[in-house]
């Protein structure tokens, strides 16, 4: 079965490429020229091309089984709103349409929790209230509602709105890692804070789940961990 991740280079869609890899899929990967492709498998085929150009992603997305739509513009420094909107927006609408047009069996298609934003009773779930509060949240939440249109205009797809990820290879919660490990860590506020994440390999394994499994076809899934957890101020 052949299978398109795109966001291949990145932290969750290498980890999902090579898993789909050892489970002998035929994967192929979206790739812009610069990316960094060091932590892909070897057996993953490499597809030049960018989001934001419609003609590239048709050409990926042609004789697909499955897209595992990865790929997203997250809080860079420098990054402006037109820029989140080309790739998260726009771009999801490319690979929504290559897969109507190229009759793809399913579209798993990766959000974000932070849709949601701020919490006031936790826990929530996937029927909470949408509340972006940055220019990547808007934008993923646009996204989202157009991968959610096409599931009831009949395409079949899944969404999925990953927690907090973490595991080797992320960048993300490294340097927060790093300070607390060297105790250079600033605390602001009360130093008590309520943050609900996954492990790579468990996000991984989920988002396999919403390509194979046929219940999960026109669902939307939070995808997090067994038990949230408060991270407090440590003490010397």
């Amino acid at each position: 079965m052949k299978v398109l991740v795109t966001g291949v280079s990145g932290f969750t869609g290498s980890h999902l490429a090579n898993a789909l890899v050892q489970r002998g899929y035929e994967v192929y990967g979206l790739v812009r020229p610069t990316s960094n492709v060091s932590t892909i498998s070897p057996k993953v085929t490499l597809i030049q091309g960018d989001l934001t150009s419609q003609a590239a992603v048709d050409q990926a997305v042609q004789g697909m089984d499955i897209v595992y739509h990865i790929a997203a513009t997250y809080r860079d420094s420098g990054i402006s709103e037109q820029t989140y909107y080309d790739i998260n927006v726009t771009g999801t609408r490319h690979v929504i349409e290559a897969c109507v047009a190229h009759n793809v069996n399913r579209m798993v298609h990766c959000s974000t929790i932070g849709l949601h934003g701020h919490i006031e009773n936790p826990p929530a779930t996937e029927q909470a209230p949408f509340n972006p509060g940055d220019a990547y949240q808007r934008t993923k939440l646009e996204a989202e509602k157009l991968v959610t249109q096409s599931i009831q205009d009949g395409l079949p797809a899944t969404i999925f709105r990953p927690a907090g990820i973490f595991g080797p290879g992320d960048k993300r919660f490294l340097k927060l890692f790093r300070t607390i490990k060297n105790r250079t860590f600033i605390m602001f506020g009360s130093g008590e804070v309520l943050c609900h994440l996954i492990y790579i390999d468990d996000l991984v394994q989920g988002i396999i789940f919403c390509g194979e499994k046929p219940e999960a076809l026109g669902k939307t899934y939070i995808i997090a961990g067994k038990k949230s957890g408060h991270i407090k101020r440590a003490h010397p």
